[in-house]
């Protein structure tokens, strides 16, 4: 596997990545907001390196906006088959506002802060990599391990038309290569299967595919073979709820048997599954398959040990909104 180039990055850059440097330089949004760790003057820092240009002609209020974005979470956990082992097997990393607001709601605030997607995009990566450093150095602290454990995180097109800042970004990181999967956007366009494809060669990235009746199929195709995970979106699943109700739960079962097998995929994530939903008891009661391991994805799920000491239910505290936050820097 080639390396990223040394080289870009100043020694402060480096500095202010680090662990105990994240610690002081954390800082929340002020009440009723929780207090979701936020890391204004490091995302300053690296956005204005990295994508110079762009964020040098933004507003100084588009670039408040953009340095307080924050992270939230979503529960992976093990559905089928049946194992003793601890069930969560990931989050899924989502961006949210300093007010809990979520993706959608932030599109529409960039667009009115004429903030270029690409620095949103960017941003939240940031954001994602050092909650995740917060987080690692926290359970370091309290002697308690980090199981195995993926963290997943949408690319599209804004991350593909610049993989220069991509490769230089993931130079400071280097745990990507082992805690993350970049989830392949539906709304990618076959043009940039090559671009995918030399990234996760060169660079070691590991791939999921958010697989959904929007993806194009030649797409699908052209990265089956690099993903490790394939992901039913909340839409798919919602309908796949539907066919159970029809009497067509063992169409459902020989269809996914037969998706895993030709797709030679060791895990199938079901998004937006709740935890009462009656497609999770069929599936975990009727699943047979050992080749291939479904998992589900709830915004809704609490916490599992050792988790529930890091997250907290954001509809704990803000009734219209879910997901899990990390609640180390909230005093109960």
């Amino acid at each position: 596997m080639n390396q990223i180039s040394d080289g870009f990055w100043s020694e402060t850059a480096w500095q202010v990545v680090e662990p105990e440097h994240l610690a002081c330089s954390v800082a929340t949004p002020l009440p009723p907001s929780l207090p979701f760790p936020c890391f204004p003057d490091v995302v300053s820092e690296l956005l204005g390196t990295l994508l110079e240009e762009e964020w040098s002609s933004l507003s100084e209020r588009a670039r408040q906006y953009l340095k307080w974005l924050a992270i939230k979470a979503e529960s992976i956990d093990a559905l089928a088959p049946k194992s003793p082992q601890s069930p969560t097997k990931g989050f899924e990393l989502l961006a949210m506002d300093r007010s809990g607001q979520s993706f959608g709601k932030i599109v529409k605030q960039c667009k009115e802060l004429e903030i270029p997607s690409v620095l949103l995009r960017f941003s939240s990566l940031i954001a994602t990599f050092l909650t995740i450093r917060l987080l690692r150095r926290q359970m370091k602290i309290d002697n308690q391990p980090m199981p195995a454990l993926m963290f997943t995180q949408n690319v599209d097109a804004d991350y593909l038309n610049y993989p220069r800042a991509l490769k230089n970004l993931l130079q400071l990181f280097p745990e990507y290569q082992s805690l993350f999967y970049f989830e392949v956007n539906e709304l990618i366009t076959p043009d940039y299967l090559p671009t995918i494809r030399n990234l996760s060669q060169d660079l070691g990235i590991r791939l999921a595919l958010d697989d959904s009746n929007k993806m194009n199929q030649d797409v699908h195709n052209g990265l089956i073979d690099l993903a490790d995970w394939i992901k039913i979106d909340f839409q798919a699943t919602r309908v796949l709820e539907d066919y159970l109700q029809q009497g067509l739960g063992n169409r459902l079962l020989e269809h996914y048997e037969n998706y895993g097998r030709g797709n030679n995929s060791p895990v199938i994530v079901f998004e937006g599954l709740g935890e009462t939903s009656p497609l999770k008891y069929f599936l975990e009661e009727h699943w047979n398959n050992s080749e291939t391991a479904l998992y589900y994805q709830s915004r809704e799920r609490l916490p599992l040990p050792p988790w529930d000491r890091y997250f907290g239910m954001i509809q704990d505290y803000l009734p219209e909104d879910y997901g899990l936050f990390f609640k180390g820097l909230l005093q109960e």
